[in-house]
């Protein structure tokens, strides 16, 4: 008998696929079951890697959350220094709310489930950590941009209209002036 072979992204092609899962049907729709079948893996490979599914969600929110923290964070390293933070963020928001919107919207539906998930808080709250590093060089009070960028992305994924940087702005600049 041939000794079994370890494939060591197994782990990762199951949050990808839990995050496809996720993508297309919302949270409700991931089972171990449906993120074995999107991988094209045995439904053990999941049970193996994952005790429950509390812990492949973490794993989805955590890969979508530092994906599109990955995204912030080369848009804050493209920032000129004398660049009017403002009128950035308003742009990137704009930016995260259109050409990037079904990233941010399964974002914010993982995020909004750790509300009722205790299992998956840790994961959420990482998520607001690392955007609040990003911040840090740039403002004296990164938490509170953090709480802003967070409602006004929010916000514009749900806003029955189409948000501009004007939508924004104002906003922004109260919240980097104070």
């Amino acid at each position: 008998m041939a000794p079994r072979r370890r494939d060591p992204d197994r782990r990762d092609q199951i949050v990808a696929a839990a995050v496809e899962v996720i993508t297309e049907s919302g949270p409700h729709a991931l089972t171990h079951r449906a993120a074995a079948a999107r991988a094209g893996v045995p439904l053990g490979s999941t049970t193996y890697h994952f005790a429950d599914l509390e812990e492949l969600l973490g794993a989805a929110l955590l890969a979508v959350a530092e994906r599109n923290v990955a995204r912030l964070r080369r848009w804050a390293s493209s920032l000129a220094p004398e660049a009017d933070l403002a009128v950035e963020l308003a742009d990137f928001l704009v930016l995260l709310s259109t050409r990037h919107r079904q990233s941010s919207v399964v974002a914010y539906e993982l995020y909004s489930a750790a509300l009722r998930r205790p299992g998956l808080r840790a994961a959420s709250t990482a998520w607001d950590a690392m955007l609040t590093e990003v911040f840090a060089p740039h403002v004296p009070d990164p938490a509170a941009l953090t709480a802003m960028f967070d409602g006004l992305l929010h916000q514009a994924l749900v806003s029955p209209t189409r948000v501009t940087r004007e939508t924004f702005e104002p906003s922004l600049r109260r919240v980097l002036t104070s």
